[in-house]
């Protein structure tokens, strides 16, 4: 039982009255010192606090043979005064003698037990030197003591503001989880993919640096990111320490080793084994550990493209006459159709396409929707081929970036609920977090495409019109360069020497033999 109750108990049975008479004066008077007792209490009780407020007012010591009533240093001494208001002020020396005196004269033993040497309670104060009160502190304790109404308060503020911030954090953590959860994780572990044996100088250098591998997947056949013509391959190479960004473009018709004595179009590492396959010939044949992949298809791109507004670009004179020699119709318009078709763009319209939105009249500047900006990307007739069309892919993409980078929240939060289902990566929910951090800080200061050095020819009918770096050595080389600042760098004899020696014997291409030269953007 505790002492709140234990005092009420008492205070019933001994005076045979309600425990809050209605008349205190009259309880007052009849009860006796217990009563004296209940009187003092509840006189400075205020009606507007709380029961545990009011329980905290007070300590009962049940040693003693009655119950009386002790106060934290600094408060009034015992005794009681009469019902009414409680001035504002310190209490008239006269009016605590009355009271003192009538309380004496029905108990007089009780006060005598009370009345005890100033001496023996150093921390007491004596009657004569009663702190003044506020009028908005509860009588019986001050404010501002440890245990006081104050620090309680306090402690309820501290409280509070901690019970925001976690909810702050919940709510924050479901936020990312929901947009975060539509996203393809992958779990392969990136530490088992094939990497070539470089040296301790090559590997400190890479580890300075996030190297990502970007495939745009054609996945129209099987609706997944699983497998697919990676159509485009995007090297990106991220300084930790200065958050500049480079892009490199390889080619997806360049001549390389897929596995172990397989060459062919670098796009059928992806299509035939997947990314895992597509990820390992890109670091045997290159000199690479790639610390993480995204894979994105067309609707993403498209979609992208639409929730920003849509893409200023420039339809030139070349894109508006040049006919593709397969359909022999133009060949902008007839890849605009196709991925407006793909996509379901227009589903009123018979053919699934606008003739509006395929055909130019003039060339200029317009501002393409998203399903025009990939069939502009995938365009390769009208802009010297694979290394012209992986050049407008990375111009789009800056475009992409530095328009994201404007965007209000909305839009931004309008993309993660559109694009993430249609991407897959392998980059854990904190890297993705951590760069989305420092997005603002990421600047892309140069790119290129891949071959740097190359010549075209067909070498079977299984693989087609190939894009042959010449050499493939000496491009490694200037590779590492644009991507790590690693100067004079000495590729792995055994792999990257060993495939381009193969390339050479089977092409008769040399360093001498390149008919294209590519340059930064």
């Amino acid at each position: 039982m505790s002492n709140f109750e234990d005092y009420d108990l008492r205070r019933s049975s001994g005076t045979g009255r309600n425990p809050r008479p209605a008349n205190r004066t009259s309880a007052y008077r009849t009860a006796g010192g217990t009563a004296s007792r209940s009187y003092g209490r509840d006189a400075d009780i205020s009606p507007d606090l709380s029961l545990d407020d009011e329980i905290d007012l007070y300590d009962y010591d049940l040693q003693s043979e009655t119950m009386s009533q002790r106060r934290p240093s600094g408060s009034r001494p015992s005794g009681s005064r009469p019902s009414g208001s409680r001035p504002s002020g310190s209490r008239p020396r006269s009016a605590s003698s009355s009271h003192r005196t009538s309380a004496a004269a029905a108990h007089p033993s009780a006060s005598k037990k009370r009345k005890k040497p100033a001496a023996s309670h150093p921390s007491r104060p004596t009657r004569n030197s009663a702190p003044a009160r506020g009028k908005n502190v509860p009588s019986g304790r001050k404010g501002g003591g440890k245990n006081g109404r104050g620090g309680k308060k306090k402690a309820r503020r501290n409280i509070i503001v901690v019970e925001i911030v976690v909810l702050l954090l919940l709510l924050l953590i479901f936020f990312f989880w929901n947009k975060f959860g539509k996203v393809n994780w992958d779990n392969i572990n990136m530490d088992e993919i094939e990497v070539n044996n470089l040296d301790t100088e090559t590997e400190e250098l890479l580890s300075n640096y996030t190297t990502l591998a970007l495939f745009g997947v054609d996945n129209r056949s099987n609706g997944n990111l699983d497998s697919g013509n990676s159509d485009t391959i995007i090297l990106v190479s991220i300084n930790n320490d200065t958050k500049e960004v480079k892009m490199l473009s390889v080619q997806r018709d360049t001549y390389l080793q897929i596995t172990e004595g397989t060459y062919r179009k670098c796009n059928y590492a992806y299509n035939h084994g997947g990314v895992e396959t597509a990820i390992g010939m890109l670091n045997t044949n290159l000199d690479l550990k790639i610390s993480g992949y995204v894979s994105v298809d067309f609707y993403a791109l498209a979609t992208i493209v639409d929730d920003l507004g849509g893409l200023e670009l420039e339809v030139t004179q070349k894109m508006i006459d040049t006919d593709n020699p397969e359909t022999h119709q133009n060949a902008l318009a007839g890849y605009i159709a196709e991925v407006e078709n793909v996509l379901n763009y227009y589903p009123n319209e018979e053919e699934g396409w606008k003739y509006s939105d395929c055909y130019f009249d003039s060339p200029g500047t317009y501002t393409l929707n998203g399903a025009q900006v990939v069939g502009y990307c995938r365009n390769r007739y009208a802009v010297d081929n694979d290394y012209g069309r992986a050049e407008n892919q990375r111009k789009v993409i800056k475009l992409l970036v530095e328009k994201a980078k404007k965007a209000d929240v909305a839009t931004l939060n309008k993309i993660a609920d559109d694009v993430f289902p249609s991407i897959s990566t392998s980059l854990s929910l904190s890297q993705v977090l951590s760069m989305a951090a420092s997005v603002g800080d990421y600047e892309i200061s140069d790119s290129t495409g891949f071959p740097f050095a190359l010549n075209s020819t067909t070498i079977s009918k299984t693989t087609g019109s190939v894009l042959v770096p010449c050499t493939l050595t000496s491009n490694v080389v200037q590779l590492h360069e644009f991507l790590y600042d690693q100067q004079d760098y000495d590729p792995t004899d055994d792999m990257v020497d060993v495939i381009s020696d193969h390339i050479v014997n089977e092409t008769g291409f040399t360093e001498d033999s390149a008919t294209v030269t590519q340059t930064t953007d």
